[in-house]
């Protein structure tokens, strides 16, 4: 599953993430449930999109494939008015034990049993449009010239740190009705708003 899985198509995605993020990241490995479909990896800007701010990308949900993605792949962001880059690093541990089960579809909520964070009762996520602009939405990996059809594009979905209850209140009341109420989707230091 992982046959395009590259140095150069990483190092593309780096370039491309350094492009948007005006910065430089850190880049760490995590343990994927299954191995045989490649690596996963949590590249974190330490500062972006401001002082105090940490944001995350993950690399390697877009390895394999997925029915409800068609001809391209999805990659996972955060960000969070945070100095703890654990924070960047919890989309990457997502990816890691669920790539291959969930569609990491944009409404969505995901759990864990335990929180993300020490300093933060926080445990679940629920999937949106990124907080970062990434332009057209989709990354384009391909590496020199190719046919439309075998490009290699990535959508950025993002992720926002969220409380177990608010996770039921989504499940409960819809993604909508979550989304509207007023709650800083950047501050995992906040009360639940559910």
């Amino acid at each position: 599953m992982a046959e395009h899985d590259t140095l150069d198509r990483f190092d593309r995605y780096c370039e491309l993430l350094d492009s948007l993020t005006g910065a430089t990241p850190v880049i760490s490995d995590v343990e994927p449930r299954v191995a045989g479909d490649g690596p996963v990896r949590s590249v974190s800007y330490i500062g972006v999109p401001g002082p105090g701010y940490v944001t995350g990308f993950t690399y390697g949900l877009s390895l394999p494939s997925h029915p409800d993605w068609g001809t391209r792949g999805r990659e996972l962001s955060i960000t969070v008015h945070s100095d703890d880059v654990e924070w960047s690093r919890v989309p990457a541990r997502v990816v890691a034990a669920l790539r291959g089960i969930c569609p990491f579809n944009s409404g969505q909520v995901l759990g864990y049993m335990e929180t993300y964070v020490g300093s933060s009762a926080m445990n679940s996520i629920v999937l949106a449009r990124p907080a970062v602009d990434c332009g057209s939405g989709l990354l384009d990996l391909s590496l020199g010239d190719v046919d439309t059809k075998r490009r290699d594009l990535v959508e950025i979905i993002g992720a926002y740190p969220i409380y177990s209850s608010e996770r039921d209140f989504v499940y409960s009341r819809g993604f909508d009705a979550f989304w509207s109420l007023g709650w800083d989707r950047f501050d995992p230091a906040r009360t639940p708003v559910a």
